[in-house]
């Protein structure tokens, strides 16, 4: 089986940090945001991986690379044009076209037994399977509604006219059949959603759900990015494939106590307070009498200024703030700071 990670977005609601940072690297805890995404698929023992790019494509493919760091093989689709969720699989339809495919979205993080979706998805002679979860505004992140059996009667409201139909949201994971492809246009932006499961809907096709209840979360936005990783640092993301804060070389010995991580060559300077959780990367500088928490992601050779205090921010690799700082709920960049 392959599996398919769509990256080409823009991350227009994470600008100006998107600028320049492609969103599937913005990092949650230790890992790359689209790390969670190819470990899954890896953890599930899918390692034939495509990954489609538009916005900063040769930023995102550097850091991936082969994708070996996640357990996976790499195979890259450079969209000039942006073609959207749809035009993106058609793109590559003729390396789907041979089994069962996997498709995941590279801005969110779930806890998942992939398996068991990939055995449901064949014991029921699906088309199509779509992950679902409860959720208070599933109509937020588009209702999606199924029957007592499970099969999908309606999407974003259209569909089948059927009564005590239950609503849920769609997770960003799907499982495939390469026929499906069949219900996509080439060569134009379409969205998969909207498009290719609509007119399958209609043509009355085996189109499932599979609901899960584990942990789920959209980093897609300011504010649930931030959340995403303020949950990592509660070690409220417990994810069966991945562990947010792995690779710190200090680490505490026990789950439960308060949270401080550090990496390798981390300088603290005098008086330096820090309130937990906290997690700080390699090479990290901190200036005197600066203040660090609660809830504080800081990335690798970031240096901090004498006297600043910063609570609820996440730090990316090479910023550098100056001495004064004042900050709380921010995400920031070398180059960009954004409010949530």
């Amino acid at each position: 089986m392959k599996g398919f990670v769509l990256a080409a977005g823009l991350g227009t609601r994470l600008l100006p940090i998107t600028n320049s940072i492609p969103k599937p690297l913005v990092p949650v805890g230790r890992i790359p945001l689209i790390g969670y995404a190819l470990r899954l698929l890896s953890h599930c023992g899918i390692k034939d991986v495509i990954v489609n790019t538009h916005h900063l494509s040769l930023e995102l493919e550097s850091a991936l690379g082969s994708g070996e760091q996640f357990g996976v093989s790499i195979v890259y689709s450079r969209e000039e044009e942006i073609l959207g969720t749809g035009g993106g699989l058609k793109r590559m339809h003729h390396l789907l076209e041979d089994d069962t495919f996997v498709v995941v979205n590279s801005d969110i993080l779930i806890d998942l037994d992939l398996k068991r979706v990939i055995d449901f998805h064949r014991h029921n002679g699906c088309l199509a399977t779509m992950v679902l979860r409860e959720h208070p505004k599933e109509d937020v992140f588009g209702g999606i509604e199924v029957n007592d059996a499970g099969r999908i009667r309606r999407i974003l409201g259209q569909g089948h006219d059927e009564q005590d139909l239950r609503s849920l949201m769609f997770t960003g994971v799907h499982v495939l059949e390469p026929r499906f492809l069949e219900y996509i246009p080439p060569d134009v932006e379409t969205c998969v959603n909207r498009y290719a499961y609509m007119k399958a809907l209609s043509n009355d096709e085996k189109l499932y759900g599979f609901v899960t209840d584990g942990y789920w979360a959209d980093a897609g936005t300011p504010q649930r990015y931030l959340q995403a990783n303020f949950d990592a640092l509660d070690q409220a993301m417990l994810l069966g494939h991945a562990d947010a804060l792995e690779g710190y070389a200090l680490a505490p010995e026990k789950s439960g106590v308060e949270l401080v991580r550090m990496g390798e060559d981390v300088q603290l300077g005098d008086d330096v307070t820090l309130v937990p959780p906290v997690v700080l990367g390699d090479g990290v500088r901190i200036g005197d009498k600066s203040t660090l928490g609660p809830y504080c992601v800081v990335g690798n050779r970031v240096q901090i200024g004498r006297e600043s205090h910063l609570s609820r921010c996440v730090v990316m690799d090479g910023t550098r703030l100056d001495a004064g700082e004042q900050l709380s709920r921010m995400i920031l960049s070398k180059k960009a700071r954004v409010a949530a």
